[in-house]
């Protein structure tokens, strides 16, 4: 049964399925209730699957979260509307957002954590450095590719470019 339930792609109730069966004997649960548990075990391990592969198609440099962020390091940055950016709603409305500062403040640090948060909200995420990004873009003007390159940028609801203003290694990105 197992790899039947697998060759339907049905890993998350394969894998379940023992577990589940000694849980509806032990207490009697009816087959409706029985099939609600795999059913939920299965659509919780596909959604635990692409929250995973939208973690790593971000290619983020670390995982960050707004729980560990010291508001009170740097008083300037306005928790609430931090928080409010953690319900991606300015995704949803197609608005833009620039964080501007000094090295150090935690720009980075917030826009992972609302990069992440926008993975939970259901939203696609790339992060990229600027250096990468122009990186990125000559070699696919390089290659003749530059269209199809942006083409696959704008498939992405959130676009993060992080160090925009800086000018560390800029000379390598020249050329």
């Amino acid at each position: 049964m197992q790899t039947a339930l697998k060759s339907l792609r049905l890993g998350g109730l394969a894998k379940t399925l023992p577990v589940r069966y000694q849980e509806a004997k032990a207490n009697e649960l009816d087959y409706l209730d029985f099939l609600d548990n795999l059913i939920t075990d299965e659509l919780d391990r596909r959604k635990e699957n692409l929250l995973n592969r939208r973690i790593k198609t971000a290619k983020f440099p670390q995982l960050k979260s707004v729980d560990d962020f010291n508001f009170s390091f740097n008083t300037t940055v306005s928790k609430k509307n931090i928080m409010e950016m953690m319900t991606s709603r300015f995704i949803y409305n197609a608005k833009n957002t620039l964080f501007i500062g000094p090295p150090g403040v935690g720009k980075t640090h917030l826009a992972i954590a609302i990069g992440v948060a926008a993975i939970h909200n259901s939203y696609k995420v790339f992060y990229r450095s600027a250096f990468d990004l122009v990186e990125d873009m000559a070699d696919a003007f390089r290659n003749d590719l530059r269209k199809k390159y942006i083409q696959q940028l704008t498939r992405y609801d959130l676009l993060i470019i992080d160090e925009f203003g800086m000018k560390k290694n800029a000379t390598q990105c020249i050329g």
